[in-house]
């Protein structure tokens, strides 16, 4: 795909991406679904108000707390998809940066 005048390889660089980070792939998908999890517990148990991401909230008033932190962890995989396609060189940073993210919603979600 050409982008501001630069070919870039997008397939490549994700399949690049799930080899050479193959273990930081799997512990977002880990920490994902952990937060998925403490996210409905949470919601459930305290309510859709004390989310703090606000499309999250917005997404479960809007169609339910069980597709819309579905949609928004989707999202999310997405946005990490998207960076490791666009930049190799960017790929290990986005996806530490997401997976810190994640462990930190967890932690937030059990409190």
């Amino acid at each position: 795909m050409l982008i501001l005048d630069e070919e870039i390889p997008l397939k490549q660089n994700l399949t690049t991406s799930f080899h050479k980070y193959r273990y930081l792939w799997i512990a977002l998908f880990v920490t994902a679904f952990l937060d998925f999890v403490t996210t409905l517990i949470f919601m459930h148990n305290d309510g859709i108000q004390y989310e703090k991401n606000l499309v999250v909230r917005w997404l479960a008033f809007t169609i339910g707390i069980i597709p819309g932190v579905f949609i928004g962890k989707s999202l999310q995989i997405l946005a990490a998809i998207i960076f490791s396609a666009l930049s190799l060189t960017l790929a290990r940073a986005t996806l530490l940066l997401i997976l810190l993210l994640n462990l930190l919603a967890v932690m937030v979600n059990l409190l």
